[in-house]
């Protein structure tokens, strides 16, 4: 197929030749979008290459623009495609009440939380006790720790992986709170977004231990599948927090 498609580009002799814009979007865009759910512009530039074609950077932005705009395929962030027509994303209502409670009490606080329940669309084992945690400002963890323990929240400032084990329940109104990330996506009013609670779970599923690796993938796996995500957003957010975000939903 590949040797087919150089001699479609290399033939001159035809009148018929498709235009190395049409190869893109009928015929290499679609391989790509059956290998993967996810696909790089390096992974374009690579299957084109494979049937001799060789595009400038700026023409290839451009023939991409138009693959978006004839619905082929959608922007998953700066240098990401997606074979998804629709974005994927959690549903609030899970940390719904405990932002209520916070911005009650403290108006002016910049935080955001998720929820490991919100994950249950995508995961092979319910969750069925959750964990909330929430992130802000360090200098404020133990006075918003004190005030939803007095507003009947079994809440937790920072604690590490012995204190949790000991300590820590998953249960309605358990909060974990973290010192808030520097550069870490921004939440949508203080329910964090996918991109952010993704990463957040391999992290805390490994310090505190609330579900198995193979279910995080999973999950991770999942997502992808359901629908398109800012994958750079990802990927940096992950590097930042010391862990790699892989998929075999994605070709880099």
């Amino acid at each position: 197929m590949k040797a087919g498609y150089a001699c479609l580009v290399n033939d001159m002799t035809t009148d018929r030749l498709p235009s190395r814009k049409q190869i893109l979007l009928s015929r290499v865009l679609p391989e790509l979008k059956e290998q993967n759910t996810y696909f790089s512009l390096a992974a374009i530039k690579r299957s084109l290459s494979d049937v001799n074609i060789q595009l400038a950077d700026n023409t290839l932005r451009e023939y991409m623009s138009a693959a978006m705009a004839a619905g082929i395929v959608s922007n998953a962030g700066r240098g990401w495609y997606s074979r998804h027509a629709a974005q994927v994303s959690l549903d609030p209502k899970p940390v719904a009440k405990l932002i209520r409670v916070v911005k009650k009490a403290f108006p002016l606080l910049d935080f955001c939380c998720w929820s490991t329940v919100q994950f249950n669309p995508f995961a092979l084992h319910l969750v069925a006790q959750p964990t909330i945690f929430l992130y802000t400002e360090s200098d404020a963890l133990n006075i918003v720790v004190d005030t939803l323990k007095e507003n009947g929240w079994d809440s937790w400032a920072n604690p590490g992986k012995a204190e949790a084990e000991r300590y820590v329940r998953p249960g309605e109104k358990t909060v974990v709170l973290r010192p808030a990330i520097s550069k870490q996506p921004v939440a949508a009013d203080h329910a964090a977004p996918i991109e952010k609670a993704l990463v957040d779970l391999m992290v805390e599923s490994s310090k505190l231990q609330i579900m198995d690796p193979n279910e995080v993938q999973r999950i991770i796996d999942a997502v992808l599948q359901a629908g398109t995500v800012q994958l750079p957003v990802i990927i940096g957010y992950a590097e930042i927090r010391g862990v790699k975000f892989e998929s075999r939903e994605i070709t880099h």
